[in-house]
C-alpha cells in the first residue's frame, strides 16, 4: 500500500519527511539527510522501464494508477511517498485510489 505525504511546494513536506525517516530508518538514532531517500518524490518514469512512451503530461497522466498498481504489486508491503499532486482526475484518469 502507497502512504502518501501530499502537500503544497513549501508547506512542509521536507520537514515531516525527516521526522518521518528519522523514527521509521534511523539504525543510530542520528538524523542524516540521507535517509530521505526512503520516501522518494513519486514519478511515473521512475517505475517505467520504456520511459520513451512518455511524450506529454497526458502521457504521465495516463500511467499515474498503472504505475501504483505496479507498485503494489512488485513491493507487497507499505510504501511511502512524497507528492505535490492533487488528489484530482483528469480526462478520467484519477491520480490514485484506495487501491
Amino acid at each position: 500500500m502507497i502512504i502518501w505525504i501530499a502537500s503544497y511546494p513549501k508547506s512542509g513536506n521536507t520537514w515531516v519527511r525527516s521526522l518521518l525517516s528519522y523514527y521509521l530508518f534511523s539504525r543510530d538514532k542520528k538524523f542524516s539527510f540521507e535517509l530521505l531517500k526512503h520516501i522518494p518524490n513519486f514519478n511515473v518514469s521512475d517505475f517505467l522501464d520504456k520511459k520513451s512512451i512518455l511524450k506529454s503530461n497526458d502521457d504521465i497522466i495516463k500511467n499515474w494508477l498503472p504505475v501504483q498498481r505496479f507498485i503494489n504489486e512488485k513491493f507487497k508491503r507499505n510504501l511511502l511517498f512524497k507528492t505535490h499532486n492533487a488528489y484530482i482526475t483528469s480526462d478520467g484518469n484519477k491520480f490514485t485510489n484506495n487501491e
